[in-house]
């Protein structure tokens, strides 16, 4: 009998299957959904089986999903997964209370769940699947009570999901990536074609979200979550869309970093388009102002708003004094709509929300793709709430670096372009004054027809 039985792989999954047979150990698998993971594991697991007599696991997030999904799983063509995979022929004894199999050769294969892990007593594992790896907060722990002894007996682990979000399975997909050790794949329907785009719009048009299809057959990472500021559907389409906002002014933001391992963040967006983003370290109030000034000077924006909170008052003052037009802001002072918003943060990251979901703006193609990159990463996962008062609250700075394991400096600069007291009320457009007062950039002017000084009021305009 040949073994695997009655199991042909797809081209997509040869890859994987191909690293474990030349001895890799461990797997990280992130494929969407229907992708055929769980019968995939399945054939591999009993193939290993007659490789080597052992004892093999094959996990899901709770016990009793185990038995629906593969113990008396059926196939989309009518077999019952277990029969048409491990028929009599190959069974020693088949304990259906404990959903364990013995083969004819001594090993065995067993379904467990991660929600009781830790009650098993007998043989260790020499193979393990944590299937669906991104579900369960109990995983963690059942893989660090099953490492050290599949390390002492030479066994493999293979971690098969669909994403949840930024959570261990994304912490798992990240390390994967750059561990040699590690086979890591990740598979889309693009990649595999096993779900048709009519079948996926059908999915649309029956009511899945957005957020759902990106998740379950796109395997995003950051569209798992309904409580995303900034849906990653309206990025991408930001990254890909060509604007021209010619006519409007050119506005920075500022965010000055506090600690060491953050990022000091200048973005300037003009109109629509944002424009222009750089970040430096370890840089004193001095020389990160001297970096705007230069930006200043080289007429990339008019207005800069500088979030003033702990060192950035210093280069606030520091900008003034060298003629920079400057807006300090403290983002935990009380929101201009305060009925809707918990505070000033909350309500320029909506700001930026709103500038996303227009559909009308555009990241610049001629940033650094990095950059880009940066950009997407910073914004593309921040969460908010609501207070018992039901106004909006987006998550706390820290709660962001912890979770993410980065603080979103280039996000948070690019919130302060969103800034109220940053409007300017345009004269006569397309025409340039001249003056001391007067902030001279193509298509615009700060001079307000009523008061002869700037007066940190702006209107854009979209050409």
């Amino acid at each position: 009998m040949r073994i695997p039985h009655n199991y042909e792989p797809r081209f997509y999954q040869l890859p994987f299957l191909t690293a474990m047979d030349r001895g890799c150990r461990r797997a990280c698998l992130v494929w969407h959904r229907r992708s055929g993971k769980s019968k995939t594991l399945l054939n591999y697991t009993i193939k290993q089986a007659f490789s080597r007599v052992g004892v093999y696991y094959h996990a899901f997030p709770e016990y009793n999903q185990g038995r629906k999904i593969l113990w008396d799983g059926i196939d989309r063509d009518g077999h019952r997964l277990l029969d048409w995979h491990i028929p009599p022929e190959l069974r020693k004894a088949t304990n259906k209370t404990e959903q364990k199999i013995e083969l004819i050769n001594g090993s065995i294969w067993q379904i467990i769940g991660a929600d009781n892990y830790d009650s098993l007593v007998g043989p260790n594992p020499v193979g393990l699947i944590l299937d669906e790896w991104a579900v369960s907060d109990r995983y963690p722990m059942a893989w660090d009570y099953f490492r050290p002894i599949l390390a002492e007996n030479g066994g493999w682990a293979v971690f098969p999901y669909t994403p949840r979000g930024r959570n261990h399975g994304f912490t798992l997909y990240q390390m994967a990536q750059r561990n040699e050790d590690w086979f890591c794949d990740s598979v889309t329907v693009e990649d595999s074609g096993a779900i048709s785009q009519s079948d996926i719009q059908k999915e649309r048009e029956s009511g899945m979200s957005e957020d759902m299809i990106q998740q379950e057959f796109y395997c995003s990472f950051i569209a798992s979550t309904e409580d995303i500021v900034i849906p990653y559907e309206f990025i991408q389409g930001a990254l890909s869309r060509d604007v021209s906002f010619s006519g409007s002014p050119r506005f920075a933001g500022l965010d000055v970093s506090r600690f060491g391992d953050d990022r000091t963040a200048l973005i300037i967006r003009q109109g629509g388009e944002i424009q222009y983003i750089s970040t430096w370290r370890g840089a004193d109030t001095l020389s990160t102002a001297g970096r705007v000034v230069d930006a200043y000077n080289r007429r990339l924006f008019g207005v800069v708003a500088v979030d003033a909170i702990g060192i950035g008052a210093g280069v606030v003052d520091q900008l003034r004094y060298a003629g920079v037009p400057v807006v300090a802001v403290n983002v935990a002072e009380t929101a201009a709509n305060s009925s809707r918003f918990n505070r000033l943060r909350d309500e320029l990251w909506w700001g930026a929300r709103d500038f996303f979901m227009a559909r009308t703006c555009g990241i610049s193609k001629g940033l650094h793709p990095t950059l880009r990159q940066q950009l997407v990463a910073d914004i593309q996962d921040i969460h908010y709430d609501y207070t018992p008062a039901g106004k909006i609250k987006i998550e706390d700075k820290a709660e962001m670096k912890k979770r993410l394991g980065f603080s979103p400096d280039i996000g948070d600069a690019l919130c302060l372009t969103f800034h109220p007291a940053l409007k300017m009320a345009v004269d006569g457009r397309g025409r340039e004054m001249g003056g001391r007062d007067t902030l001279v950039v193509k298509n615009w002017s700060n001079r307000n027809r009523n008061k002869p000084k700037w007066d940190g009021r702006y209107q854009e305009i979209r050409v």
